[in-house]
């Protein structure tokens, strides 16, 4: 089974044939190294690896300064390969038992009222996020009116549907535990520093995300040439 960092490179060759600096600077631009572990010399550690499994080939090409660089193209097994791979990805539902579902199952570590104020946090940066969202997706719609690429529509429309639909959710649920609860206003709804500190992600990351921010870097920016470095 490919690793999301092996399956995010061959898309990346997929897109376009592209030099090892090409990989890099869209692995930049699109912020993902935010979301995988991947670093400078693993990108050519996993071209090295797909090009022997014969996902992608590659061929020398002549630089004016310096030494001829590889340019990777993929091969029709990796084309199958990566096709079988997304088709699974669009396939499958949510995997469940990580992040925001494994705070729910274990909420019952805190007190009722930290879980009503961690709640209403999370529900309060929801809704920024989704704002934010709907503006840039109704930017996208006026500057490209009935123009705007399938991929990108879907990224902003399903983003914008669970969003709302986890909205709802939580303003459901806080209302029920409110009632269960009653006396929880009580206390000081300021998070401490060691909450704020405790929410993290499994990953290590915030778990504040600027979905704007990475909607944005999921888009396929235009590569530019450069000197690259073997």
């Amino acid at each position: 089974m490919m690793t999301d960092a092996e399956l995010t490179i061959l898309s990346l060759v997929a897109e376009r044939p592209s030099m090892g600096h090409q990989i890099q600077q869209t692995i930049d631009e699109r912020g993902l190294r935010e979301w995988l572990t991947i670093g400078f010399s693993s990108v050519y550690y996993i071209l090295n690896k797909l090009e022997k499994q014969n996902l992608i080939s590659s061929v020398l090409r002549p630089e004016q300064r310096g030494p001829a660089r590889k340019l990777y193209t993929i091969t029709e097994a990796g084309r199958g390969i990566l096709q079988t791979a997304v088709s699974h990805l669009l396939s499958q539902p949510r995997a469940l038992g990580s992040g925001f579902e494994l705070g729910l199952a274990n909420m019952q570590a805190l007190k009722p009222h930290q879980v009503y104020r961690e709640l209403r946090h999370h529900r309060d940066d929801l809704k920024y996020q989704l704002a934010q969202v709907e503006s840039s997706w109704q930017r996208h719609q006026n500057e490209d009116k009935d123009n705007v690429p399938a991929h990108i529509e879907a990224l902003y429309t399903h983003s914008i549907a669970m969003m709302k639909s986890e909205i709802k959710w939580l303003e459901d649920f806080i209302i029920t535990w409110k009632d269960r609860y009653p006396d929880m206003e009580q206390f000081p709804k300021k998070r401490t520093n060691e909450m704020a500190k405790a929410t993290v992600t499994r990953m290590g990351a915030p778990t504040t995300v600027n979905r704007a921010k990475m909607l944005q870097k999921l888009k396929r920016p235009k590569l530019e040439p450069k000197d690259d470095t073997p």
